[in-house]
């Protein structure tokens, strides 16, 4: 089997297709069973995994099985990216919106419970778009290439959730395996 090099895989893609990114859905993937990964990836082997607006969907006993082994299949130095609904945004639509248990979510993380996680299993993780407890937005750059998210402060434009100049924002948060 031919591997690509670098390996960039999206965890859920659902209809996203990205150039250079390999795609996983639940019937390919399901990302809490570590015999899914095995039949896929050696340990080790991927570069950047990337999962927008999955991981709310998964108990908090879920999520921290499939992080561990995201941090499993990684290379050392390698980067998983995370988009999240964001539970420190409280603006009326887009609690509702993101609350459990509207479309399957089941957890709605903040910035604070979704690093501690992280870090839990092994994780350097640095937020890059959220809001902290006081409800003060807060964003540094990133590069696309590392993962495209579309529902952040730079890509998104739901009227819907317009909040200032803010449209629909997720917690964003670059996990690294060191």
């Amino acid at each position: 089997m031919e591997v690509a090099q670098p390996l960039n895989v999206v965890l859920g893609a659902g209809t996203t297709d990205y150039p250079g990114w390999f795609g996983t859905h639940l019937e390919t993937l399901d990302i809490t069973s570590p015999r899914d990964w095995e039949n896929l990836f050696a340990p080790d082997s991927i570069d950047r995994l990337l999962t927008e607006h999955v991981l709310e969907h998964l108990s908090e006993t879920e999520c921290e099985v499939a992080l561990a082994e995201c941090f499993h299949y990684l290379k050392t130095g390698g980067l998983l990216r995370i988009a999240v609904p964001d539970g420190y945004r409280r603006d009326a639509a887009y609690v509702e919106e993101a609350s459990p248990p509207r479309d399957g979510h089941q957890v709605l993380f903040t910035v604070d419970t979704l690093v501690t996680l992280l870090e839990r299993v092994g994780f350097r993780a640095v937020p890059l778009e959220y809001f902290d407890a006081q409800e003060e937005f807060h964003a540094q750059p990133w590069n696309e290439a590392d993962g495209f998210i579309k529902r952040s402060v730079r890509f998104d434009t739901q009227e819907d959730f317009k909040r200032g100049d803010l449209f629909y924002t997720s917690l964003i948060v670059d996990a690294r395996k060191i």
